[in-house]
């Protein structure tokens, strides 16, 4: 375990020496079951086998200190087990394995020494150990992964409770008859709870503590002082509001003057010892342990009414929408030239699998960040956490400046990711200033990988537009689209064909369509419309940035190099163009690209004007030839070594483009 787990969980060992003082009619099941559910949870058993045993050296008999330790040692080897170690998740599995051992540990014990057994006392302990460990583990899970779970989860709150109770029942009153222990942890832990928590969980320890503590003393002045203590403070902090030292300041006031009233005992020297204690630990404590939870909870539900989550499912329903717009074709055409209703339904059905979807954003990472913002004057709405397709994270916040500066995007990023442990971006159409209006500021998942493109696009006759046309875009956050269309001869109307087929790739792709049926439906569309009389290949490829994977479509399109080092792969393709027929096959390749991988992607034209008979043998010695790995002086070599072969004389519309992929994280 590393120095930063053990600062993080000493108080692991720490409730566990307190926990071991916890003796219930001579016996300390909650010591083996504190010790099981640390173990269980994977979180510090070694220090608080430390500190239990410290605890039981100063409450126990020898002999039973040995019981407990050697049972501790054997709970432990229980739980890590090879055999059992898939059940580690069954806490009711692993809490019936403690509780046997509990048990086998007393009878030993008893038998081996000679004394008499009591099987109630026996049995009794074991039940106990069994049903400590379930509520300890689950209350240890609830403090190291989500304590916001206090105020949405009864149980969970009721659990963690139980814990802080068997600590505090295990607490000295007083050390060395100077030094207040128990007294002083239960007024910083009501004042914590009731100003972290709320009233409602605040006050259901306050009633606990209270009861521990006049239990302990003997004195029931305790449980009714505290109690109207909590109320009354809870009650004016409510109206007056404030941070934690207006808290406190009321919280004093109020016990001052109920100590001068009606109860003395808040007043006495130990009384007035532990309120000061409380006062300087609470004042002094780390800002993120006293984050305010109880108004800063959000409930999912509400979350996805919100307008935030309408407007991101209405962008894409619109999206949608243009992208039938954009292709222009009736639906009721007949099925061997359009598209029948059954393909209207799989294109719907589809869309709708690919809308985003909202995932819980856990609670204690939600609350450090709004409260992180607060530090900064900024008021949070929303706070939402979506995952698209592809199992990216996207993040959309609401918010706005409460007074002073604006303040920029930058900051927000900042902080999300530093909770979150994700890199995010800022997204292109989001907000980049927070105002004094509420704005939805907009973050992405940071891909692991850039594409880093040059382009290179020759016409054959330098007085005609070229036929062929490219695009280069993000389709969505982190998907990088390459597409290559060369249109039926030369000039402007083979350059529409190649810009119709690409728009409308585009506008589909973009609009969250499968690749597939992108191809299907534009290939659909431009051989009926252009009945075979007019083509364009296509040549596209698709870049996760996040994963490395891309997708090579070749639909008639030139042959593809990808250059790895000093190897190099040749994607070659044998079907016909985009709108010849209405189901021609477009062929697919799945790659896996790494980091400085060269992916080389040309028109016939850059291969036509070779003068060799073998003409893609010739590119892949002039790749593996060039020194630079750098996109834009291979595109400018490219060009110029064809020039050369064909002495500016090109067989065709030449373009060729030149994406490196290069790792960011």
């Amino acid at each position: 375990m590393g120095l930063k787990k053990i600062s993080r969980r000493i108080w692991v060992g720490i409730a566990g020496f307190f926990i071991g003082g916890s003796l219930l009619l001579g016996i300390n099941p909650l010591a083996l079951g504190f010790f099981a559910a640390t173990v269980i949870s994977g979180q510090g058993g070694l220090l608080a086998y430390g500190g239990i045993l410290m605890g039981l050296a100063f409450s126990m008999p020898f002999l039973d200190v040995v019981r407990y330790s050697v049972a501790m040692l054997i709970i432990g080897m229980l739980i890590n087990l090879k055999a059992l170690i898939e059940n580690r998740g069954n806490v009711w599995y692993m809490s019936f394995l403690t509780g046997l051992v509990a048990i086998t540990a007393n009878f030993c014990t008893y038998y081996l020494s000679g004394q008499a057994v009591s099987l109630v006392r026996m049995f009794g302990e074991g039940a106990m150990v069994f049903s400590v460990t379930v509520i300890f583990t689950h209350g240890i899970n609830v403090i190291e992964k989500d304590y916001v779970k206090v105020v949405t989860d009864s149980q969970a709150a009721l659990c963690v409770m139980a814990l802080a109770a068997a600590v505090l029942y295990g607490m000295p009153v007083e050390v060395a008859e100077t030094v207040v222990i128990a007294e002083a942890f239960a007024l910083f832990s009501i004042m914590f709870a009731n100003y972290k928590f709320g009233f409602g969980v605040g006050m259901s320890w306050t009633v606990i503590a209270a009861s521990i503590m006049s239990a302990k003393v003997e004195n029931q002045d305790y449980l009714t002082a505290w109690i109207l203590v909590g109320i009354i403070s809870v009650s004016l902090f409510a109206v007056f509001s404030g941070g934690r030292l207006v808290f406190a300041a009321i919280f004093c006031l109020v016990y001052y003057g109920l100590g001068m009233g009606l109860y003395e005992i808040l007043l006495e020297e130990n009384g007035l010892k532990a309120l000061l204690t409380a006062l300087f630990v609470f004042a002094l404590a780390p800002p993120r342990l006293l984050l305010r939870v109880d108004d800063k909870v959000k409930n999912e539900e509400l979350a996805e009414n919100s307008p935030e989550w309408g407007r991101l499912v209405i962008s894409r329903i619109n999206a949608l929408a243009s992208a039938f717009k954009r292709i222009e074709y009736t639906m009721v055409k007949d099925a061997a030239t359009g598209i029948g209703f059954n393909d209207v339904g799989e294109i719907i059905e589809n869309f709708t699998n690919q809308l985003d979807k909202q995932v819980p954003l856990r609670k204690t990472i939600e609350a450090r960040i709004i409260d992180e913002l607060a530090i900064r004057d900024i008021q949070v709405k929303n706070l939402i956490l979506v995952k698209n397709k592809e199992d990216r994270y996207e993040v959309y916040l609401t918010a706005r400046v409460r007074r002073g500066r604006l303040v920029h995007a930058e900051v927000l990023r900042q902080i999300i990711q530093n909770e979150m442990k994700v890199e995010f971006l800022l997204k292109e159409e989001s907000r980049s200033i927070v105002s004094r209006n509420y704005e939805v500021i907009c973050f992405y998942q940071k891909p692991a990988f850039k594409c880093i493109t040059a382009v290179r696009c020759l016409s054959k006759y330098e007085d005609e537009v070229s036929g062929d046309n490219f695009y280069i875009g993000d389709i969505h956050e982190g998907q990088k689209l390459i597409i290559i269309a060369d249109g039926m001869g030369n000039g402007e109307s083979a350059a529409m064909d190649s810009n119709s087929l690409i728009e409308a790739m585009e506008e589909l792709l973009s609009a969250g369509f499968d690749q597939d049926m992108s191809i299907r439906l534009v290939n659909s569309y431009l051989s009926d419309k252009n009945r075979g009389e007019s083509f364009s290949t296509l040549d596209m490829l698709l870049v996760d940035q996040h994963s490395g994977y891309g997708k090579l479509y070749k639909q008639g399109a030139a042959t593809t190099f990808i250059k790895r080092n000093n190897w190099l792969e040749m994607v070659k393709s044998t079907s016909l163009p985009v709108g010849v027929v209405e189901g021609a096959v477009c062929e697919k390749c799945n790659k896996k690209f790494y980091n400085n991988d060269i992916i080389v992607m040309v028109s016939d034209g850059i291969l036509e004007s070779i003068i060799f008979e073998n003409k893609e043998d010739y590119m892949r010695e002039i790749l593996l030839e060039m020194d630079s790995d750098e996109p834009e002086d291979i595109a400018t070599d490219i060009i110029s070594r064809i020039k050369g072969l064909s002495g500016n004389r090109l067989k065709d519309d030449a373009t060729v483009i030149v994406c490196k992929l290069v790792k960011t994280l």
